[in-house]
């Protein structure tokens, strides 16, 4: 390469955002994730840019970027005159992404159902998962069961070879993350567990049938019969009892 031409191009990369940048965003989203599985955030909570900067000892920057980023994922919502709030868990909202959710882990099934037919280890990256889930349960870390349910989901997505089925679902992961922390602060982790060993068992059995019945109770029924409104009130009760003594 000439001279010239090496000195234009070291000058061009120069303009380049460098990764750590990127690395510290990613962080402050995870912890905001985090804090809202765990119950520290509510649904309908102002997140707060200066506030989270603090307690997060950060600048300001990676945690607007970060709540940006959350944004365009549905994790957080930006109002006039009020600013950023967490994404809200009403009924309706909650019935179109857990609808858009069936459909493609049903689909993903019938694509993983096939593998196994040829290959029988392709569950191998759920199973261990789930291990992974159960050494959670046993420690009752609430919040690596809420995670690992979302990686048992994502996992099953992708083992389905679909990218296209992948990439739909991945935007919708750090939503059901949240989702997921509220479920086992009610439902206890045992509980959340012990549905995906059934779920395990059902796509070895290979019944497709089966498997999106039980996908319909998993991902439908079983949210439906969590009033995730009036549980969030009723946390949200708590922690101004807590506050004011």
């Amino acid at each position: 390469m000439p001279a010239a031409e090496g000195s234009a191009s070291k000058g061009r990369l120069a303009g380049l955002t460098p990764l750590v940048a990127k690395s510290l965003v990613n962080q402050v989203v995870d912890a905001i994730v985090e804090a809202a599985a765990k119950g520290v955030f509510l649904p309908g909570d102002r997140l707060v840019e200066a506030e989270l900067a603090r307690s997060l000892n950060v600048s300001r920057i990676p945690v607007r970027e970060a709540l940006r980023l959350l944004e365009s994922q549905g994790v957080v919502v930006s109002e006039r005159y009020r600013g950023m709030s967490l994404m809200s868990v009403d009924i309706d909202r909650l019935e179109k992404i857990l609808k858009v959710r069936l459909a493609l882990e049903k689909l993903a099934g019938v694509e993983v159902m096939a593998k196994l037919k040829t290959d029988p280890t392709a569950l191998a990256p759920l199973e261990k998962v789930l291990a992974e889930m159960h050494k959670a349960g046993r420690a009752d870390d609430g919040f690596r069961v809420a995670s690992l349910d979302t990686e048992f989901h994502q996992m099953l997505c992708a083992l389905s070879g679909n990218e296209v089925l992948l990439r739909t679902f991945e935007p919708l992961s750090r939503q059901l993350t949240i989702i997921f922390g509220l479920s086992v602060m009610k439902k206890g982790v045992q509980s959340i567990v012990e549905e995906h060993d059934e779920l395990l068992e059902v796509l070895r059995g290979g019944d497709q049938a089966a498997f999106d019945a039980l996908m319909q109770v998993h991902i439908l029924d079983y949210s439906r019969a969590v009033d995730y409104e009036h549980f969030v009130e009723q946390l949200r009760k708590l922690e101004h009892r807590r506050k004011t003594g």
